[in-house]
C-alpha cells in the first residue's frame, strides 16, 4: 500500500514560529525562523517515516467567506498573525518547490478542506495526516486514515486511529465534530452549548448518535439540558456549515520531483537557512 503523509502546513509553521526565535534572520535581517523550524521539522518526518509521498497542504483562505456568512464569530476573535510571520510562508513554498515536496491548496478554502478532499480521493491508500488541529480527527478511517500529533516538533508524536479517539474522547472519530459543536471550541471562536462539556457531550451523541438525534428527543433528556439545546437551534445549525469539512474542493497541487540542489542551496544562501536546506536535501534523497 502507498504511504502518503498530509502535511497541514499552517500548523506546524505556527508551531515552527513560536519554537524558534525570531533572532533568526536573513541578510536583511528579516526574521526566517519559521522556515527554518518548518524545515527541520519535515526532514525529520522524511528520515523518521519514510512516506512515499508527502503533500504539504495551506491555507488559501483561513476563515472562508461561506463559513463566516453562516456564523460570523467563526476565528472572529483570533488575534493578527505577527508581523514577521506572512512573508516567511512565501520562502516555505519556494523551499518546498525548489526541494521536489508537493504543494496543494484550494482557492477560498482551509487546508483542512484540501485535506479532506485529497484523503477522499485517496482511499483504500495509506494515509498519514500530520497535525496539531483536531478538526481533522474526524477523518481517521481504520485502517486506512490515522492522524499524527506532534509533541515536540515531528520528532515525537501521538498516534491516532479509531479506537485512540474513542479512548480520548469517548466517541468514534466521525462524531467529532458534533463533539467540538457540543463542547464548543475556544481557538475557533464556537461557544458550544451552554451547560453541555465534553463528557456530557459524549453521552449525548453515543446515546443518539448524532445532534440531530439529541434535538428529536429532547423530551428524553434533563430539563435544563433540553432548555439549551432548544436556545442553541441557530448556533447548531449554523454549525453544519461552519464544522463540516469540504470533501470534493477543486484542489491546486504542484508535481513532487526531484530536489533542485542549486535551486536550494541558492535560497539558503538568499535567506540564510543555513544546514537546515542540506539537512533537508539529504533526507530526501535518503542519504541519512
Amino acid at each position: 500500500m502507498t504511504s502518503t503523509y498530509l502535511v497541514d502546513a499552517p500548523s506546524l509553521v505556527y508551531r515552527a514560529f513560536f519554537s524558534y526565535p525570531e533572532s533568526v534572520t536573513d541578510p536583511q535581517g528579516r526574521p526566517v525562523n519559521a522556515v527554518r523550524g518548518f524545515m527541520e521539522m519535515v526532514t525529520r518526518l522524511v528520515v523518521d517515516r519514510r512516506p512515499q509521498q508527502l503533500v504539504a497542504v495551506f491555507d488559501a483562505d483561513w476563515r472562508p467567506a461561506f463559513r463566516v456568512a453562516a456564523y460570523p464569530g467563526y476565528k472572529a476573535e483570533r488575534p493578527e498573525d505577527p508581523a514577521s510571520l506572512p512573508r516567511q510562508f512565501g520562502v516555505i513554498a519556494d523551499v518546498l518547490d525548489a526541494a521536489g515536496v508537493s504543494r496543494a491548496e484550494s482557492p477560498g478554502l482551509e487546508a483542512d478542506d484540501v485535506i479532506a478532499t485529497l484523503v477522499e480521493r485517496s482511499v483504500p491508500e495509506s494515509i498519514v495526516i500530520v497535525t496539531g488541529d483536531r478538526d481533522l480527527l474526524c477523518l481517521i478511517r481504520d485502517p486506512d486514515v490515522k492522524v499524527m500529533f506532534p509533541l515536540k516538533g515531528t520528532k515525537d508524536m501521538t498516534e491516532y486511529d479509531e479506537s485512540a479517539v474513542q479512548a480520548k474522547y469517548g466517541i468514534p472519530p466521525r462524531l467529532y465534530g458534533e463533539f467540538a459543536t457540543l463542547r464548543g471550541d475556544a481557538s475557533d471562536g464556537l461557544p458550544g452549548v451552554a451547560g453541555i462539556g465534553p463528557k456530557r457531550a459524549a453521552d449525548l451523541l453515543t446515546r443518539f448518535g448524532s445532534i440531530d438525534g439529541v434535538m428529536e428527543h429532547l423530551d428524553e433528556i434533563p430539563a435544563r439540558q433540553a432548555e439549551s439545546f432548544s436556545g442553541a437551534r441557530a448556533y447548531l445549525e449554523a454549525m453544519k456549515t461552519v464544522v463540516s469539512l469540504v470533501k470534493d474542493a477543486p484542489v491546486d497541487q504542484t508535481s513532487p520531483g526531484a530536489p533542485d540542489e542549486d535551486r536550494l542551496r541558492a535560497l539558503a544562501d538568499e535567506h540564510n537557512l543555513g544546514s537546515s536546506a542540506m539537512r533537508l536535501l539529504q533526507a530526501l534523497r535518503a542519504e541519512r
